[in-house]
């Protein structure tokens, strides 16, 4: 308590110095604060199940046609069901929409979960109220039940315990109510209710429709490896037994917490490395300021020491100031890190996995308790060192003069900084010319002033009615395009950056294939427009028109990269291809070629595409949902139209809901949001750490010009020049910061190599970002040792005599 007390006085009579400190503190640990607090939300913390960690995903892989790892097929996983001997469960499931009409507004659609009685059995999540499905439940014609999500429960039925038996009807289907499960259980992502998945025998038959996702967990005493070999052993028998479709399929087993975080955990764990920096520079900050401070005090250290202080003594009192010190910076670090926390989540992409586990609660403060108490031993135990080694007679014999020797330890903490700040200041470089290489890919279309929404038409209304599906399309693209403003509308299946489905096709007169050496085709259904709707170039040949009906030979139009690959020196126009395999084939012909666009993503290969006449044939597959998308051109702000079109679409059919309303600058935005979250952090990371560092090298070269005012009053009166000085002081403090580029160029081009998967067209040892990098440093370094070296050119040599 003496420390203490004596360690609080000490602060309380050095204000400056103290704020000094604990703002750099506060900087860096609030910045590891709220850092941290994302990083265990999001990679650290077990998924809220119950013994997560046994959790698998369960994919079929074709790594020959560039596809690690994909949804299953529906006899595929009856067949792992059947030979299974390593999971005690396993589930199926699916998302999809549920419309509910209403009757006083608008339909409302809710997300949920297509799915068997084994993915309530893998999860092992029982509901709070009711029960979940039996297996005579999960049968075509008995399947008409559905439950509830505790927060649907809540808000839409008011948490009526009676809920239990009521119909409800979704998609003009009743659905009888049979359970409510417990709060914060939305798996998969956001869903909000569960119905039986009731596949009918042939659809439990096929091999060739890829769709539903698959769990299981291990039992108990199975380990990963184990259930890897097993399902591999059983994939290379179904590939024996049905060499048509999986030949070349194996089976992929991972765990469900690296599936659902694993593209993430690159950039969080740069991140987080980079906050680390900060605070390294922030502690070295600190060590520099008690440094010079413990200077001040070798004359107090020593009379403490000459009355009787042993070493170890001093250097608990000087141990207690320094993480007194670091505790009020971890005071100020919370505060920080509350808005630092906040600002993260705001910026955080929507599709940032398991968001809505993150937050700043116990296990942040007792981090930032920790962090606090390491950094105050860290940064202080070098100072309270050199401190507890002042000798009482040599300051004696010096008089009133300070120590005025070369501190290595307070250069190399500069040289530390400086290093630290250049690996920051490439890793942010690189990632700024990753993003505006990407900002600049030819999307191949126009995502200026186009207005997009989307609706799933009721399968209990249109499936198996094109005549339907064709009336109703015919009369949105009539409602929208008379609305004041539209330029052009039109209607496709998916369009770019949304998602879409991949089907196998085949080519007339080449060679024959099955089904496993199909080539695969990124698959869309568009009327008339679209292409013009979207800004996208036709090459070769026409787009889809009007002519295009039922009653006309099937066309399709096919991007460049289709063309490259399977007609390389030909002329695709005229030639045939069928996407899916019927007998005898339905052979589409090809009438026009558009320019490649990137649909997955602006930062990834162009896959092939193939363009259908929606009003040819509406309905693909017969048993998946036909979703559409409604895009238009507008005069003006597309977003100005949103809810005209909306209201244009429900005057059609106000049964079905409009839901993802959005422009299309919006979906391209949204595509980047994970890069240009990383982008924004670590670009805020390097500029704190850039302040501190030139704060550093201004405190150093500050102390160094106090030191030596006598010495520069005696080069100044012996006739030295107000230049010649300027740059004695200024050559000091920039050999420090020379010495640090050195060393961080060096650790930038060994650190930046684990930035590899978040580049784009830039290499991790690009020497251009190296060079600004540097240049930067020096430049702000260059200032920061200027301001010390002016006040020493300016000292009088009488009054700095007079004051030695």
């Amino acid at each position: 308590m003496t420390d203490l007390r004596f360690a609080f006085r000490t602060l309380c009579n050095n204000p400056g110095f103290t704020c000094a400190a604990v703002l750099a503190l506060g900087l860096g640990i609030g910045a590891n604060s709220a850092m941290f607090s994302v990083v265990d939300g999001v990679l650290l913390r077990p998924l809220p199940f119950p013994r997560s960690d046994r959790l698998m995903n369960v994919w079929e892989s074709e790594p020959k046609r560039n596809l690690p790892k994909f949804v299953a097929a529906p006899a595929n996983y009856y067949d792992w069901r059947a030979q299974n001997q390593v999971f005690s469960a396993l589930g199926a499931f699916t998302q999809s929409t549920f419309n509910l009409a209403s009757t006083e507004g608008e339909p409302e659609r809710y997300l949920g979960g297509i799915t068997d009685r084994g993915f309530f059995d893998t999860l092992q999540i029982s509901p709070i109220l009711g029960r979940i499905f039996t297996e005579e439940e999960d049968q075509p014609g008995r399947d008409g039940v559905i439950i509830l999500s505790y927060g649907i429960w809540r808000s839409r039925f008011g948490g009526d315990p009676k809920i239990i038996g009521q119909t409800l009807t979704f998609d003009s289907k009743p659905r009888t109510v049979i359970g409510v499960m417990p709060q914060g259980f939305e798996y998969p992502a956001q869903s909000t209710m569960w119905a039986p998945l009731a596949l009918d025998n042939e659809t439990k038959a096929q091999r060739d429709l890829h769709r539903y996702r698959v769990i299981a967990r291990l039992k108990d005493g199975v380990t990963l490896d184990r259930a890897r070999s097993e399902f591999q052993t059983i994939g290379s028998r179904l590939a024996d037994q049905y060499p048509e479709f999986d030949k070349d399929a194996s089976i992929l087993v991972n765990p469900m917490l690296e599936d659902t975080v694993g593209p993430m955990r690159p950039a969080l764990l740069v991140l987080l490395g980079a906050v680390a920096f900060v605070l390294l520079i922030a502690c070295a900050n600190v060590a520099n300021l008690l440094l010079a401070k413990a200077a001040g005090r070798q004359r107090e250290i020593a009379i403490r020491n000459s009355l009787g202080a042993g070493r170890a003594r001093l250097i608990r009192q000087m141990l207690t100031e320094s993480t007194l010190l670091s505790l009020a910076g971890a005071a100020l670090g919370l505060l920080l890190a509350y808005g630092a926390f906040h600002g993260l989540l705001s910026m955080a992409p929507s599709n940032l996995p398991r968001l809505n586990q993150v937050g700043l609660d116990s296990t942040a403060v007792e981090f930032t308790l920790l962090i606090s108490v390491v950094s105050g031993i860290l940064f202080g135990l070098a100072p309270a060192w050199q401190a507890s080694r002042a000798e009482l007679s040599s300051l004696m014999k010096e008089g009133s003069r300070s120590v005025t020797r070369r501190s290595g330890l307070r250069n190399a903490l500069v040289v530390t900084q400086v290093a630290t700040a250049l690996i920051l200041l490439v890793g942010a470089g690189l990632l700024i010319r990753s993003f505006y290489e990407i900002a600049h890919v030819d999307a191949g279309f126009q995502p200026e002033n186009v207005m997009t929404m989307r609706l799933a038409p009721a399968a209990s209304k249109y499936r198996g009615h094109d005549d339907l599906k064709i009336q109703l399309v015919r009369g949105i693209l009539q409602n929208v395009s008379r609305l004041p403003g539209v330029q052009l509308a039109a209607i496709s299946t998916d369009v770019p950056l949304l998602g879409n489905p991949i089907y196998i096709m085949r080519f007339e007169g080449h060679p024959p294939v099955t089904p496993n050496q199909a080539p695969l085709a990124n698959y869309f259904a568009v009327t008339p427009s679209y292409f013009d709707t979207m800004g996208m170039r036709i090459v070769r040949g026409r787009a889809i028109s009007e002519r295009d009906t039922q009653d006309t030979p099937p066309v399709v139009v096919v991007n460049q990269t289709l063309v490259d690959r399977y007609f390389p020196g030909q002329d695709p126009i005229g030639k045939r291809l069928e996407v899916g395999f019927d007998t005898p084939p339905n052979w589409r012909e090809i009438v026009g070629v558009v320019a490649d666009v990137k649909i997955a993503g602006l930062d990834q290969a162009t896959p092939v595409q193939v363009y259908a006449a929606y009003f040819q044939r509406p309905t693909f597959v017969a048993r998946l949902p036909s979703f559409l998308t409604v895009v238009a051109r507008t005069a003006s702000d597309p977003a100005a139209l949103g809810g005209p079109m909306k209201a244009a679409i429900l005057d059609v059919d106000r049964s079905q809901p409009v839901y993802s309303v959005q422009p299309m600058t919006a979906v391209v935005s949204d595509s980047v949001s994970q890069r240009r979250f990383s982008l924004v952090l670590l670009a805020f990371f390097a500029a704190t750490a850039l302040f501190l560092a030139s704060l550093g090298l201004y405190g150093v070269m500050s102390y160094v010009v106090l030191q030596r005012t006598a010495e520069i009053g005696i080069r100044m009166a012996l006739g030295a020049q107000r230049n010649q000085v300027l740059r004695l002081v200024e050559r000091q403090g920039m050999a420090l910061v020379i010495a640090g580029l050195a060393i961080g160029a060096t650790g930038s081009l060994l650190l930046t190599r684990l930035m590899r998967s978040l580049l784009f067209h830039v290499a991790p040892q690009d020497p251009w970002t190296l060079g600004v990098g540097a240049v930067t440093l020096i430049v702000v370094s260059w200032v920061a040792c200027y301001v010390p070296a002016r006040r020493a050119a300016g000292v009088d040599p009488l009054i700095a005599l007079r004051y030695e």
